[in-house]
């Protein structure tokens, strides 16, 4: 069964070389290929050079706006579904027709991952219609590592949330059909959220009129796609794991993380990739950061000794050299580079984790609001850690305490915008609009004169405190556990120990409960908004311990990392998916 699941991952990444190969086929002789810059890394997981140039791509370039002197009369732009990209190469073809009008030259556009309506209408628009011929390419989700799945389409999240366009739904529906058609129909589908029950009725379109799976038995036992607003929690809460650290510090790209250390006028660049293929990785991904260090030093040390021993005679140093040099070799790459991460980090973070953190618990359980404002307005004044992280603990103190107070709205925009420039002015109306920020219910609501005085009344009087209705789900579900004063994240036991205890994810907790058979589904729903059950069978019971978790506005590291402990603690299989990997800077910086 394991066997047969991680297989059949496996063969994601080669449907996807499939897709694109069928396309270049389609159109004979040599060709250049030149590529959208955001495209490169994406198209890395799944298809090499020497493939391409074997189906006529001669030359590769990276697209430039200002324009590419290329010289063959054929050639192959690949671009995203983005108005802007689609304008600059309308303007470089144009360019062309008006300096060589007589020469022949064949174009061709492969847009990823759907041809909107609108890009075809601006071609038509900018009068180069009848100059190209375009295709449309939707890779298959792409597999960053044994059991993490990502479609790469980070722009879905503003496209859905902010900007209201729906205009790639089907494309988030076509990755989770083709997931379907490769693992088979899951006995039970969950569809969480908004848009995720828009997805539903797309993906039932698909499987009547593009196919169904020829598979009776699934290798999924239940497939629950979820919107990244229902729990904005977990991604905006500093975590305490290595991998969750990193991608907040130094940021991932397709399953890559470059980074750069700067030592006394000296830059070194490191590039770490960050999959099984990393056996330190491996071994310190779901570690506490403050475990680590101590593991890197420990390793070093062993390799170290390797070596010395190796050097004692000729016999054992010729051994070495031709068995294990290699590995060492790279091992020591791999070190080095992790060692440095873990620099970056601490410098980066040690000197604000522990308040971020103190801070952070404080607002998840409602205790001392009027300190955790003043703590935001202190990370303003002094710009600790910019005015990502600014916002993102404005975001999570306005979604556990049921938004923020006219007053408090005001203050601390005035201040933000003061020290960051006016024009984030957008950016907090964008965090409203997607729901980071919202405006708190007054306990009296009056639009007279007497209504305001009362209000500022409550304002100075302590009034019972007030149960945010993030704290009464938290409760329902046993998000927030009892913390022990004596818990240790080094030696967890639960899922919460990337929060160092404070907070479990929410998908993550619903999921332990249908594993463990603690709460079942029907209740579940019962407790949540929008949330839609299908089942394939009459039997409503699941069997098979596999779960697919797909996240449409992108997966975070922490959720990552804590479905890994589940797997560690129940031994149940869970493969996450979701259109992006997103963290809290990343979630903040796409609607501003």
């Amino acid at each position: 069964m394991q066997c047969s699941l991680e297989n059949r991952i496996c063969a994601l990444n080669q449907i996807s070389s499939r897709k694109l190969v069928d396309i270049l086929d389609k159109i004979p002789g040599q060709k250049d290929f030149i590529i959208d810059s955001n495209l490169i890394k994406p198209l890395e997981k799944f298809i090499g050079v020497s493939k391409l140039r074997s189906h006529g791509v001669d030359k590769i370039y990276k697209f430039d706006k200002p324009g590419i002197p290329i010289t063959s009369s054929q050639r192959v732009y690949m671009i995203r579904s983005d108005l802007i990209t689609a304008k600059h190469v309308s303007d470089q073809i144009n360019s062309e027709l008006q300096q060589a009008p007589e020469k022949q030259t064949n174009n061709h556009i492969i847009i990823v991952p759907r041809k909107l309506i609108a890009i075809m209408d601006l071609f038509e628009e900018e009068g180069v219609y009848g100059h190209i011929k375009t295709y449309q390419f939707q890779w298959a989700p792409l597999q960053l590592d044994t059991k993490l799945i990502i479609d790469e389409l980070p722009t879905i999240y503003r496209s859905l949330f902010l900007d209201g366009n729906n205009s790639l739904l089907p494309s988030v529906a076509k990755s989770i059909w083709t997931l379907i058609m490769l693992f088979g129909v899951p006995l039970v589908t969950v569809y969480h959220g908004k848009f995720s029950q828009q997805i539903e009725k797309i993906i039932g379109i698909y499987l009547e009129k593009l196919g169904k799976p020829h598979k009776i038995d699934s290798d999924i036992s239940c497939l629950y796609v979820v919107d990244r607003d229902v729990d904005y929690t977990s991604v905006l809460l500093t975590p305490g794991t290595y991998t969750c650290l990193l991608d907040q510090v130094c940021g991932f790209s397709c399953g890559v993380c470059n980074f750069t250390i700067t030592d006394k006028n000296t830059e070194q660049n490191y590039t770490l990739n960050l999959s099984d293929t990393d056996e330190i990785f491996v071994q310190v991904r779901n570690r506490y950061f403050s475990d680590v260090f101590p593991y890197l030093s420990s390793k070093a040390k062993v390799l170290r000794d390797s070596f010395a021993q190796s050097q004692t005679t000729i016999d054992k140093m010729q051994k070495f050299v031709s068995q294990e040099l290699r590995n060492v070799t790279v091992m020591k790459k791999c070190l080095a580079g992790h060692i440095a991460a873990c620099e970056k980090i601490m410098g980066d973070m040690s000197d604000r984790f522990e308040d971020l953190q103190f801070n952070e618990q404080n607002m998840l359980v409602g205790r001392n609001r009027r300190e955790s404002l003043a703590f935001i307005e202190d990370c303003i004044a002094m710009d600790s850690g910019g005015y990502l992280n600014c916002l993102q603990l404005l975001s999570l103190l306005s979604i556990t305490s049921d938004g923020l107070t006219l007053d408090e709205i005001a203050a601390i925009k005035n201040q933000f915008l003061h020290a960051y420039g006016y024009q984030h002015l957008s950016s907090i109306h964008n965090l409203f609009t997607v729901g980071l920020l919202s405006e708190q219910t007054s306990y009296l609501t009056s639009s007279a004169p007497a209504g305001k005085i009362a209000n500022k009344v409550v304002q100075a009087v302590t009034l019972p405190t007030r149960r945010s209705s993030f704290n009464a789900q938290s409760q329902k579900l046993k998000l927030l556990p009892n913390m022990a004063e004596n818990y240790d994240p080094k030696n967890p036991k639960d899922m919460s120990y990337i929060f160092s205890g404070a907070y479990i994810p929410l998908v993550c907790q619903i999921i332990s409960n249908l594993v463990r058979k603690e709460v079942a589904l029907e209740e579940i729903a019962k407790l949540l908004p929008n949330l839609l059950i299908k089942y394939s069978t009459d039997c409503k019971e699941i069997v098979r311990q596999t779960y697919l978790i797909y996240f449409v506005g992108g997966v975070s590291f922490a959720e990552l990392t804590a479905f890994q402990m589940l797997e560690k603690l129940t031994g149940c299989q869970i493969v996450v998916a979701g259109t992006s990997m997103v963290n809290g800077n990343t979630l903040i910086k796409s609607v501003l």
